[in-house]
């Protein structure tokens, strides 16, 4: 299982981290689409690999850094 905590704008982020062992994503505006999006296309991913396998997801490029 992966967790991924992912705040817009005001979220208290260091709450997030505290969840989480990935440190907290920001969120760029309200760009839920682009986030559905990736999870959507990450999931299809690691369902398509053998139980045990590392899958390397592609860069969110719907969090800003």
């Amino acid at each position: 299982m992966a967790f991924f905590t992912v705040g817009v704008e005001g979220a208290d982020f260091d709450v997030l981290a505290q969840i989480a062992a990935r440190a907290p994503l920001k969120l760029k505006g309200l760009n839920f689409r682009d986030l559905f999006l990736w999870l959507s296309q990450s999931m299809q991913a690691v369902s398509q690999s053998s139980p045990g396998d590392n899958v390397a997801l592609s860069p969110p490029g719907w969090a800003a850094v």
